[in-house]
């Protein structure tokens, strides 16, 4: 009889030399016990999908954001996403720019999210684990290579590590919610000077107050876009522009409806110049790529056009075979607010008071068909948000005696060929949010932002000096 270790050793030889022993080519067992466990990886997938879980704060979600979602998703198949509560936020980071149902609007968005879990704590303690394993059917708890540390200094997902449920992604470099502040800052403080052209939005609450550097590449791209898709043959092609800055609640109520309008969404980000100059010298807050990528990220856009040309043209229409446009508001643009040709909110209506959005405003609006001029009232609540429902696709009346619709009008053609659309949003879950919004709360609540991007600022440069020595580690991206 043949000892363990003889046996092992002879099937071993047969293994290496299966053509010897057995008559088949080299390679055939292997290939034949990976179908085996892929075959069996498949079924049990279908029996039960691996779920993964993800939460943070998602304050002006971005695509560093959304990148980390697309990594999360491929830990699994099924990808839920925990939503920090505002008054959990403040009590470990400080006030979040963005109300909870603003952050939740754009992260359901995300094409990689499948669940969400709202009003989640800020840490991930032992019960809170166990209802994540138990109710929700979590299998592992991913997060950033970035340290998450707690108001006492300890580790944010220590519990699910030392379970061995934890799962690390690439932080994405070169964008973050501090980074993004301080750019607003920046921009809503009209005495600095105008931002270089090769420097959309400035970056002046990063860390040393320098400007941070996103390189954007083809693979980044790809993907984002899942390799991009051609509208089929006869689908209805929906066109929608404007800066898309700061993607937010109200752009996904925009894109949501106009996507109504079609069978193909298509999406384009205007060039870094044409927003400055329209909007003015600091926009935009972010710059070209970043903002194509935040409409990439989006489950409601089929294909984006990088720098499209700010005003429509019979080329573009006949090129991508376009049935229907809209246009982004010029608020929701951004925009400095005074001038001509600078939009903003404030650049869209008239307001009593001291602007702080507590007031009253008359909204004043052009028609798409007639040309003619109305205004309604509204009330505005603190931060600008939560006013009366408005209307995509309108442009600013540069004052109360116009009547028709001016000769710059980035629509006209699409006006003139009968295929310009308003869509109408309602209210709730951010769907009045602007990005003048955005900016205006920034400024108004500036001391509080810059002490928070401050402390934020501190903890950042630690994490870029231990990552420099190789003290901390970090994860590879797939």
């Amino acid at each position: 009889r043949l000892s363990l270790s003889a046996a092992a050793a002879l099937a071993a030889l047969v293994y290496a030399h299966p053509e010897f022993f057995a008559g088949v080519r080299r390679g055939t067992v292997s290939l034949a016990l990976a179908g085996l466990l892929e075959r069996h990886s498949t079924r049990r997938r279908k029996r039960r999908p691996v779920r993964i879980y993800m939460d943070g704060c998602f304050d002006l979600t971005h695509f560093g954001h959304a990148n980390a979602l697309r990594q999360a998703k491929a830990c699994g198949d099924e990808l839920v996403v925990g939503l920090v509560g505002d008054a959990e936020i403040l009590r470990c980071k400080g006030p979040p720019v963005l109300r909870e149902a603003e952050r939740r609007a754009v992260v359901e968005s995300i094409k990689w999210v499948d669940e969400m879990l709202l009003d989640v704590p800020y840490d991930i303690n032992a019960a809170f684990m166990h209802e994540l394993y138990t109710t929700h059917r979590i299998d592992f708890i991913v997060h950033g290579d970035d340290p998450c540390i707690l108001p006492d200094g300890t580790d944010a997902y220590d519990a699910p590590k030392k379970a061995g449920k934890f799962k690390m992604i690439k932080r994405t470099e070169g964008i973050s919610t501090t980074d993004i502040v301080g750019r607003m800052l920046v921009a809503s403080e009209t005495t600095k000077p105008p931002i270089p052209d090769d420097v959309p939005g400035g970056s002046g609450g990063g860390v040393g107050g320098g400007v941070s550097h996103f390189c954007t590449t083809s693979r980044r791209i790809i993907q984002f876009s899942n390799g991009g898709k051609a509208a089929p043959a006869g689908a209805r092609v929906v066109y929608v522009h404007g800066a898309f800055d700061l993607f937010h609640a109200g752009h996904v109520h925009m894109l949501h409806a106009a996507r109504q309008l079609g069978d193909f969404l298509l999406v384009g980000v205007h060039g870094d110049a044409a927003v400055r100059s329209r909007h003015g010298a600091h926009h935009p807050i972010l710059n070209v790529h970043e903002r194509a990528l935040g409409v990439m990220a989006c489950t409601h856009v089929d294909e984006v056009v990088i720098g499209a040309p700010q005003a429509i043209t019979r080329d573009l229409i006949t090129t991508f075979n376009v049935s229907v446009v809209v246009a982004e508001t010029e608020d929701d643009a951004g925009g400095d607010g005074e001038g001509e040709g600078k939009g903003g909110r404030d650049g869209m209506r008239s307001r009593s008071g001291s602007g702080s959005g507590e007031e009253g405003y008359q909204e004043v609006r052009v028609s798409s068909v007639t040309g003619e001029v109305s205004e309604r009232e509204a009330s505005g609540c603190q931060g600008g948000g939560g006013h009366g429902a408005r209307e995509y696709g309108t442009r600013r009346a540069k004052d109360r005696g116009q009547t028709h619709a001016s000769s710059d009008d980035p629509n006209a053609v699409a006006r003139e060929l009968g295929i310009f659309r308003e869509v109408a949003v309602a209210e709730g879950d951010g769907a009045q949010l602007s990005t003048a919004d955005i900016i205006r709360r920034v400024a108004t609540n500036r001391q509080e932002y810059e002490a928070r991007n401050a402390r934020k600022g501190t903890s950042e440069a630690t994490y870029y000096e231990k990552k420099a020595s190789g003290t901390i580690e970090l994860a590879y991206e797939s």
